[in-house]
Formats: C-alpha cells, structure tokens, sequence
C-alpha cells in the first residue's frame, strides 16, 4: 500500500507556523509546538503523525515521526526539515530535509536548497538528482504547509507551491472554501476549508481552526480505494518565559 503511506504524508508534512508580511509578530511563532494527529483509512484507525516545531528567530526545525500500520503492513517515518522566513521573498524558503523511511517504502532521502530555494540538490537512496525553478521556491513538504497557513490567516483565497518531494517537484493549487463549524476532538469549532484543485482524479480538503492558532484539525484525501482522514488529538504549545525590562529606580532629589 505504498500509495496510502505517500498520502497521509501528503497530507499531514506540515501546516504549522506563522503570519505577517516582511515581520513574523512573536505571538505566532518563538514556541515550541507539538502535535499529535490520528490517521484513519477508510473509518478505521490505522496510526499516529506526530510533529515538533522549533522555532528560533526566524529559523523553524520540524521533527516528524509517524508509525502507520495498515492491511498488515506496517511503516515508519522519521523526518528532519529546516526552513527559514525570507523577507526578501516575503516567504518560508526551504533549507533541507533529512527522511527516513522504514517498511514498504523503505529509503532514505536527503534535500539541500539552494539560491533562496530556486534550486535543489536530492540524494534519493544514493542516487542525486538537482532541480531548479525561478517562478517561485521550491519548497519542501513543511514549508510549504507553513505557507499555506500562513495564507489562510492572512485571508487569500487561491494560491499555488512548487513541492520538492523525493524525486520531483510538483506544482499544486488550493483555493479556500469557506468558513464552517466542524466537529473536533476539541469540540465544534469554526474552522476554515481549503481544497485542491486542477485535479479532478483526487479530493484533498484541510480545516484550520482559527481559535486553534489556525492549526490544521481536520484532513480528508479520497483518490480511487483510498479513502484517509486525520484529525489533531493533542496540541502542547511551550513558549519560552517573556523576559520584563525594567528601569532602575532612581530616586529624586529635593
């Protein structure tokens, strides 16, 4: 079932981040975050997706480990990706990812970008491959999920990345849907529904809940048999101590 792993990772390698334009305001991001997803196929619990984010300045580290086991096959993901806030491009840029995989899709893969993401260098169990575009950054899985919610909160309504995965680069487009309460394992929420178009053979819908700093609580991918969903079961947020200045206390002379 190899296409079943690649979708629920297609679905679930990112969307967590930031805001803003040319600045990232520090309410959004300077935390520590991690998040727990449950993946079901076709009704049936199949596994668990879990994601930490690490930012520092600008800079995020995504660590993402993920056990699936489904019609008796089992696999595991581990994954490292870096990716930072560009203001020239106004844009997360990728930097690189390390991926380890183990079961049916064993491999590992290894992506360095470069040229503020225009380019890339992959080593794909051994073998390299380079890509390289100048419309727009190639971006790896996490960044590009931190673009998009970073879009949603800023209110666009269509947009469009350039994937690197493993071996290609793919250009895909999602356009919001709308607001609407959703059920969640935090309670019916209001959540906002973007789908994936130009692409007719599969349906991709993602809610993000405003109230849950615009975290992805809901997925759902149906292409041909597969029929996934995953849904945010836990989200710990850390944030480090907010340090308070204060002026020495000088005091008046008469």
């Amino acid at each position: 079932m190899k296409s079943v792993y690649l979708s629920i990772t297609a679905i679930l390698m990112g969307f967590s981040s930031s805001l803003s334009a040319t600045e990232l305001p520090k309410k959004y991001h300077q935390c520590k975050k991690i998040l727990l997803y449950n993946v079901f196929f076709h009704g049936a619990r199949i596994g668990t997706f879990e994601r930490q984010i690490n930012w520092q300045n600008n800079n995020v580290n995504v660590y993402t480990y993920s056990n699936i086991d489904v019609l008796v096959t089992k696999s595991s993901l581990k994954q490292h990706s870096s990716y930072k806030w560009s203001s020239d491009k106004n844009s997360f840029i990728s930097q690189s990812f390390d991926r380890d995989v183990k079961g049916l899709i064993s491999g590992k893969f290894t992506a360095k970008f470069s040229d503020n993401a225009s380019k890339s260098s992959v080593d794909s169990n051994g073998v390299t491959m380079t890509f390289s575009d100048d419309s727009m950054p190639l971006l790896d899985a996490d960044a590009l999920a931190s673009q998009m919610r970073l879009n949603v909160i800023n209110g666009k309504k269509k947009f469009d990345f350039l994937l690197q995965d493993a071996d290609e680069v793919n250009h895909y487009y999602f356009e919001v849907k709308g607001q609407e309460t959703i059920n969640t394992n935090f309670g019916k929420l209001k959540a906002i529904r973007v789908e994936q178009t130009r692409k007719s053979d599969r349906k991709l819908y993602l809610w993000f809940a405003p109230d849950l700093d615009y975290q992805l609580v809901l997925g759902t991918y149906k292409r041909k048999i597969l029929n996934l969903k995953t849904t945010l079961n836990s989200k710990k947020v850390v944030c480090p101590p907010v340090t308070v200045v204060s002026k020495p206390f000088i005091p008046q002379t008469q």
